[in-house]
This record gives C-alpha cells, sequence and structure tokens, in this order.
C-alpha cells in the first residue's frame, strides 16, 4: 500500500517538479510517507485499510488517500506557524512566508487528488459528496484549533472544553479518513457511520495516548502544554502541589520553578496519568466494540485491530 501510495503523491507532486526548491520544500512534511521504509500499518494508509476491509480492494480510494494526506501535512504547516514551538518545522528553518506557500500549494495539490477518482471509476456524484464531506471535517478541525489558539495559559481549562477541542481537531481527521475509505468502497450508510464511529473513538484515544507520552518524554511539559493529565491535576489537588502545577502550566514563573521531572513525578503521584490512562482506554474500548459489529457484518478488521495496540 505505502509503494503505491507514494507513487500516487509524486503523481500530484509532478506541477511543481520543475521548481525545485518548492518542490523539496513541500516534500519535507510528507518524509515519513515519501521515505524508502513501508509502514503496512501506518495512520496515513487508513483510509486504504478501511477501504480494503470493507470491500476487498483498496485502489479506488488511493487518489482520496493521497489527498487527505497532502492536507493533513498543509495542517501540520499551518498548526507549526501557529504554535511556534518547533526548531525543526518549515517556518522555523525556511521562515514563515516560504512555509505557508509551501502549506498553500499542499492544499491546492490535495484538492486536485480528489478530482483523480474519476479516472479509477468513482461516480461524480460520490466524488462531489466526499470533496463536501472532507471539507466539513477539515473545517470542524480548524474551529477546534481555534478554540486552541483561543485559550491562554493563565485560563483553567476544564475537561469538557479539553475533550471537545481534540474531538474538533484530533478525532474529526481519523473520521474523515474512514468515512473516506467506507465511502469509496461503496459501504452501505450503516458501515459507513460505524467506520465513522470507529475513528472517532481511535482519534480520541490516540489523542491522549500522546498526552500521556507528552508527560512520559517531558515533551509537553517543557512546553507548559495543559493536556488531559495536567487538567485533571490541577482540578484535584491543592495547597502547594497546586501552586507548583500552576507555575509549571499556567502562571508566570516566579520564585521557586520545579524541574520538568519533578512536575512529571506529581503528575504520576497525584493520580493524573492514571486517569488519561483509563479516560484512553474507554475509547479504545468504544472503537473495539464497534469493529466487533463491523466483524458481524463481515468487514474484515485485523488490520484495524493493530491500531488500538
Amino acid at each position: 500500500m505505502t509503494k503505491q501510495l507514494r507513487s500516487e503523491i509524486e503523481i500530484l507532486l509532478a506541477p511543481i517538479s520543475d521548481e525545485s526548491s518548492l518542490y523539496n520544500l513541500v516534500k519535507q512534511p510528507l518524509s515519513k510517507i515519501m521515505q524508502d521504509s513501508d509502514y503496512e500499518h501506518a495512520w496515513f494508509l487508513l483510509p486504504l485499510i478501511v477501504c480494503d476491509a470493507s470491500c476487498g480492494r483498496y485502489d479506488q480510494a488511493m487518489s482520496a488517500c493521497a489527498g487527505l494526506e497532502l492536507l493533513k501535512a498543509a495542517a501540520e504547516v499551518f498548526d507549526d506557524i501557529e504554535d511556534a514551538d518547533s526548531a525543526d518545522s518549515l517556518p522555523s528553518k525556511y521562515g514563515t512566508p516560504l512555509a505557508l506557500n509551501a502549506a498553500s500549494t499542499l492544499i491546492i495539490l490535495g484538492e486536485r487528488a480528489f478530482t483523480r477518482l474519476k479516472s479509477r471509476g468513482i461516480d461524480n456524484v460520490v466524488v462531489v459528496n466526499l470533496i463536501d464531506k472532507v471539507n466539513s471535517y477539515y473545517s470542524t478541525a480548524c474551529i477546534g484549533q481555534h478554540l486552541d489558539l483561543s485559550l491562554t495559559p493563565e485560563e483553567a481549562v476544564q475537561e469538557d472544553i479539553y475533550l471537545r477541542v481534540i474531538e474538533m481537531k484530533s478525532a474529526s481527521i481519523l473520521e474523515c479518513a474512514c468515512f473516506s475509505g467506507a465511502l469509496l468502497a461503496a459501504a452501505n450508510q450503516e458501515l459507513i457511520k460505524s467506520f465513522t464511529i470507529f475513528g472517532h473513538n481511535l482519534g480520541m484515544a490516540s489523542q491522549i495516548a500522546n498526552d500521556i507520552k507528552g508527560v512520559r518524554h517531558l515533551n509537553d511539559i517543557k512546553k507548559r502544554k495543559i493536556t488531559l493529565p495536567a487538567i485533571y491535576a490541577l482540578s484535584q489537588t491543592d495547597g502547594e502541589t497546586l501552586r507548583l502545577l500552576q507555575t509549571a502550566f499556567c502562571k508566570r514563573p516566579s520564585g521557586f520553578l520545579s524541574t520538568p521531572d519533578q512536575i512529571k513525578d506529581l503528575l504520576f503521584s497525584t493520580g493524573a496519568i492514571q486517569y488519561a490512562t483509563i479516560k484512553m482506554e474507554l475509547y479504545k474500548q468504544q472503537a473495539l466494540h464497534t469493529l466487533a459489529k463491523l466483524e458481524q457484518a463481515g468487514v474484515k478488521v485485523d488490520q484495524l485491530k493493530q491500531f488500538l495496540e
């Protein structure tokens, strides 16, 4: 699957290949796909895996899968511009103007990918429906990003607000991938709905897993990024522990500063990591429940289960 997807992306990038500097710039956010390794269970293959699980083949979803990956890469570049927190990002290495142009190019080429579905025998009505739904999902992601950017570190973020943000930012993208694969497999409406629900719960579980990883590896603590573990700990503690956590995540640093490792220890000792793990497992179980229903309907779900391992 990966090699075929890589070939499809190269076809989509061909119109800009004569301008090598732009071509090489645009390929950088796609490096994980375009390198030589095979990733048969990678996230970017999800539309193909869903399509294959539903109807036993995936070639008809190849152009859509490539288009979605280009759109996702563009979103990541915009995210890097907005967050300004990565030294390896395009805006950090080449400046905001070139990064903006690269992201715009990725969007245009991504949208163009969907027009190639006609050459794979997909009816125009289905193509229009797909484009409309993809734009709807990405509009939702933009709203989620707006809400996220609107939050200030000094605000006490509530768990329900945080979950709403990651539903819109993270889960909607995986919902989109699963919806696209199921639609192009000509699945019935009930199956499409089940795949979409699976994508939602997979996206939520994956984001919370990233939150836990961000604490374990100290990355989110160093960036003062408020994720589910921090939100739980801030809402469940008082006294000196609360003061230390507020200084680490919410307030302007003053006086004694805890080290990232000390904050990590606090997030473990307050039960914040355990709480986040339980929430993640709940979403995983809901995703597995949906897969069980799909399996009863004749869908081959083995590859999809691997995303939950």
